[in-house]
């Protein structure tokens, strides 16, 4: 009896609704539903609705993130080839022809160069680290170097003048590189970017170790004026930004020319040596040639990973140079105060994509 009844009630209850009404009704409030069945339902549609929101964003990202790596790749092919010309000290010549540019007279732009400042105008020079390279046998490092007329427009725009969110490789704006001259030291800006790898992301290799260092020691880096110049690396170190975080601030940005007022070259090198996780061996003269590449160091809000090199001269011995290098003690090594608060006087390398 009791069988027949619940066979019954079931015949009924179809008679009433096919099987898509009822399943709507399962999970869309309905007339005569409960509080909580109510409540529950809600929770479930909204669920559904962020559901499907985070697929397309993640979709919207990861076709972004494709769109960014191939543009990257697509500026890194536009590598000159430096092997057109020979560039001695002031003299440029072609072949055996010789265009010579003494120092007393403007400098002259190499041939290398002439294709990208059609393409932009503000491109100073070329960047590379060679050797540093990944599983496809590409330079992390290998970029166009631009320079705007201030330090914020190449943090969000390509060389093609185009929104860009990895932005570009720059230079210091407050001393043009132009035919006129360059600053003594010349700091070079790019962003970290985490997990997607471009702009300066992988310099934070360099805080795994004293092998790192000794794979990949020299940066080559031309202004538009010279080519084929080697810089050797002589420091690496986390810094401030500002006196919150570092009382005794080392404002390294602003040794562009080293003067004999705030900003002496004793005091420059003085730093980077007392901040530097490895030591050198190697003659560094204020009038030596330097670059800085800054980006940022993820270890702990607002700070900058540091690198400095040195351009190589015939008076220096390269190979004795690299053999120089040595892990430095963290006891020996300056860490400014933000990042002992968080890490102690030690140092931290958490993976380039951190």
């Amino acid at each position: 009896m009791s069988m027949t009844n619940e066979t019954l009630g079931l015949e009924k209850r179809k008679d009433k609704s096919n099987f898509f009404v009822r399943f709507f009704k399962y999970f869309v409030p309905w007339k005569g539903d409960g509080a909580g069945e109510v409540v529950r339902k809600i929770i479930f549609v909204g669920s559904i609705v962020l559901f499907c929101s985070s697929i397309n964003q993640l979709t919207d990202f990861l076709e972004t993130d494709k769109e960014t790596l191939e543009y990257s790749a697509q500026i890194q092919s536009l590598e000159p080839d430096f092997s057109d010309e020979v560039n001695i000290g002031g003299l440029k010549t072609d072949g055996g022809a010789e265009n010579i540019a003494p120092e007393s007279q403007e400098r002259v732009v190499q041939d290398w160069a002439k294709d990208l400042l059609k393409r932009n105008k503000e491109v100073i020079g070329w960047i590379k680290i060679p050797g540093f390279c990944n599983s496809d046998g590409k330079e992390y490092i290998n970029y166009p170097v631009l320079q705007h007329e201030d330090n914020d427009y190449y943090l969000t725009h390509n060389i093609d003048g185009q929104p860009y969110e990895s932005g570009s490789i720059y230079a210091d704006y407050v001393v043009p590189v132009d035919k006129n001259g360059q600053a003594d030291n010349i700091t070079i800006y790019g962003h970290h970017m985490r997990k997607l790898g471009t702009s300066f992301t992988h310099l934070a290799e360099y805080k795994s170790g004293i092998d790192f260092l000794k794979k990949h020691p020299i940066i080559e880096f031309n202004t538009i004026y010279e080519k084929n110049q080697e810089y050797a690396i002589i420091s690496c170190f986390v810094a401030a930004i500002n006196e919150t975080q570092d009382p005794n601030l080392f404002d390294y940005w602003r040794y562009r020319n080293f003067n004999n007022t705030d900003y002496k070259f004793s005091n420059w090198i003085e730093n980077i040596a007392k901040s530097s996780w490895y030591s050198v061996d190697i003659q560094c003269d204020p009038e030596d040639d330097y670059i800085t590449l800054s980006t940022c160091s993820n270890e702990v809000a607002d700070m900058r990973w540091v690198i400095i090199a040195k351009k190589l001269d015939e008076d220096d011995d390269k190979e004795a140079v690299l053999a120089s290098y040595q892990d430095k003690k963290d006891k020996d090594i300056y860490f400014p105060p933000v990042w002992r608060n968080v890490w102690g006087n030690s140092r931290k390398y958490l993976g380039w994509a951190y």
